[in-house]
């Protein structure tokens, strides 16, 4: 498993890297791990993670991409392995900072969730969550206004 670590710290660098086994790892990738959430906020919460340590999504540039696409693959081929009949229900999506709890870029899969004040956590809406394809579709535009100037 090829990882680029950040602080020994960083817990999610440290699942990526094999180090912490507290969580069930559901799938790998090359760039990516997806496992459940520790703290779940409905009864289908999962994490996916990049195994290179990136803050949070402030950090991405146009050169992470492929990574996020990665995420989003990888998140969207679980599901629709496991949940094929639910799929609909789950949201794909990061908590913008400074409301990301750990400091290691995490797409948040959950669904459906548990109770109201989770809405809040992960409405899109709300400005506190953003959804994968928004995020994915503001770093394309970005890099389509860098190579245009």
């Amino acid at each position: 498993m090829s990882v680029q670590r950040g602080d020994n710290s960083c817990v999610f660098c440290n699942i990526a890297n094999g180090t912490d086994n507290s969580n069930t790892i559901r799938m790998e990738r090359e760039l990516v791990v997806l496992f459940d959430d520790k703290y779940p906020k409905s009864s289908y919460h999962y994490q996916c993670i990049s195994k290179k340590h990136i803050r949070n999504i402030s950090h991405l540039t146009k050169l992470d991409l492929p990574l996020l696409e990665e995420m989003k693959s990888c998140a969207v081929e679980f599901l629709l392995e496991n949940h094929k009949s639910d799929i609909s229900h789950f949201r794909l999506g990061f908590h913008r900072p400074p409301f990301n709890s750990v400091s290691h870029l995490h797409l948040h899969v959950i669904g459906p969730l548990r109770y109201s004040v989770h809405e809040i956590m992960f409405n899109p809406r709300m400005g506190i969550f953003v959804p994968v394809d928004d995020l994915l579709e503001s770093l394309r535009r970005k890099a389509s206004e860098a190579s245009s100037q």
